[in-house]
């Protein structure tokens, strides 16, 4: 079933995504981005969508998408040299593809001068330079490839360079930031494909432990099935290639099952609509999309880790184990009627700024707020953050100041009968700590704030029943004055009015 699944959905992609690879006027071919109309030659579209066309076409038979892969691949590899030129190269990403390329055809005994040319390739180009951990995996394994071909050292060096880079970043209680040194960014999407990778490095004969790792992302799958719901991936397919190979390589059948499920039906509206986001919007709009973001790249991407996957399923068990420190800052509050994930925050992007409330659902209201902030301003957030809606998508308390209009006062307008003030407002989001109990009826999120100033609660709502709340004991009437669209739908902004309070209380039914 799993891997009826995964093969139906495998074919809707290449239907899809096939149209792109198109001739240019050098007779090489390109993978043409719908959205932006050329290749995204810096990144790594065409890389994967190639192995992945290669890979299934050879599997299932299909000799048109096997040719056009293979012609692909060559189109790629003789424009090497150019692209790698580019500013922004995927250094890591396309040498990883391509050495997944060469272990295939060395594995089939296929296509002998192509993998040559892969492997000089791969020799020559160097790897990413940067400390972004998802990366250290693939560059683990192009480096493990380099190591095996030649026996030089200094890849193995480089290996466990990955190895303790991975470490180093890795919490107790299995979570995994994104950027050293820690504290600067984690987010659920970047961990999903850091556990990933390393459990491909497995299925190459690394000897890698990844049961606390794989057993801290179950347990914060939530609900309704998603796992991608906290810091700068929020709701993007990036992470579901990766996550579907993660559960199904691993022998995780149930997990598996889930996960497919929540994708089916939004994955087909996605490729419908050219995203990149499992959501309703037309991908042009590119609504909350960081700035390095392509429908081609991420449609190739998961396109190729689906294919991996329906290679692999149940070839490398693993028994999770789950426990509890929190030193990620991630907590985890969930029973058979609610499920609520807190998180303290990292400093680099709003997006992961905390504390915050990631995702809250209970049994009577459903899903009542899932992702946080969005994409803003600085390191890649510049192109597509729509301001009003990124800086209101937060579940919390915020200071607002307003100017104050001295021509209202009746003295000064007798006086100055001609004045006008500017209106304005300034918005703050308060990071206050945020303290949960639950009783026999409902789930309770408590913020104390001693921020000076008038406060209001804001709650970007998607559930079904009245929430209540409370302000230093006092119930507090709520407007529903805007909706917002966030990374998944339509959201009512629940608020209060700006009052004086240092006790607030949002109580949601079980």
């Amino acid at each position: 079933m799993i891997k009826q699944t995964i093969n139906e959905m495998i074919k809707h992609i290449i239907d899809t995504c096939k149209p792109w690879v198109k001739p240019e006027e050098d007779g090489l071919l390109r993978f043409i981005d719908p959205l932006d109309g050329e290749e995204i030659s810096a990144h790594y579209g065409a890389t994967h969508a190639a192995v992945a066309f290669i890979t299934y076409g050879e599997r299932t038979g299909n000799k048109e998408l096997t040719d056009i892969g293979y012609k692909l691949m060559t189109s790629v590899l003789q424009r090497w040299n150019t692209s790698m030129k580019l500013p922004g190269f995927h250094n890591d990403f396309n040498n990883f593809a391509l050495c997944v390329a060469w272990d295939y055809f060395d594995k089939n005994k296929k296509q002998e001068e192509l993998a040559k040319q892969i492997k000089d390739i791969v020799l020559i180009t160097p790897d990413s330079n940067n400390p972004t951990v998802n990366w250290f995996p693939m560059r683990w394994y192009v480096n493990l490839k380099r190591y095996q071909w030649t026996g030089e050292e200094k890849y193995k060096a480089i290996c466990d360079k990955c190895r303790a880079g991975i470490k180093s970043a890795t919490y107790e209680d299995g979570f995994i930031d994104d950027r050293l040194p820690v504290g600067l960014s984690f987010n659920l999407q970047y961990d999903v494909a850091t556990v990933a990778v390393m459990q491909f490095l497995r299925s190459a004969g690394e000897e890698i432990d990844i049961s606390i790792e794989l057993g801290a992302l179950l347990n914060v799958v939530a609900p309704d099935g998603d796992i991608n719901y906290l810091g700068r991936g929020t709701n993007q397919i990036f992470a579901w290639g990766l996550w579907v190979y993660l559960l199904a390589s691993s022998g995780k059948e149930h997990e598996t099952q889930v996960a497919l499920e929540y994708l089916k039906d939004k994955v087909s509206v996605m490729l419908k609509n050219n995203n990149i986001m499992l959501n309703q919007w037309p991908g042009e709009e590119k609504y909350m999309w960081w700035d390095y973001h392509y429908c081609s790249v991420y449609t190739a991407h998961f396109l190729f880790w689906l294919v991996i996957a329906l290679e692999q399923v149940d070839l490398h068990p693993i028994a999770e184990k789950t426990i509890t420190p929190e030193d990620s800052g991630v907590r985890v509050y969930k029973d058979k009627d609610y499920f609520i994930v807190t998180f303290a925050g990292r400093k680099e992007y709003l997006a992961e700024k905390g504390p915050c409330i990631a995702v809250l659902w209970t049994q009577s209201s459903g899903m009542v707020v899932k992702g946080t902030f969005g994409p803003w301003q600085g390191a890649f957030g510049n192109k597509y953050s729509p301001v009003e809606a990124t800086i209101r998508n937060n579940c919390g308390l915020y200071k607002v100041e307003q100017n104050r209009d001295l021509s209202k006062n009746r003295y000064v307008h007798k006086a100055l009968p001609n004045l006008e003030t500017v209106t304005s407002e300034k918005i703050f989001p308060l990071y206050n700590d945020v303290n949960l109990h639950v009783d026999n009826d409902a789930v309770c999120v408590v913020w104390n704030s001693n921020e000076d100033g008038k406060k209001m609660l804001s709650i970007p709502y998607l559930g079904k029943k009245e929430i209540s709340v409370f302000v230093d004991g006092k119930t507090i009437r709520l407007f529903s004055p805007i909706m917002i669209r966030n990374q998944y739908s339509w959201v009512s902004l629940h608020q209060t009015n700006l009052m004086h309070g240092s006790n607030w209380e949002l109580r949601i039914k079980r």
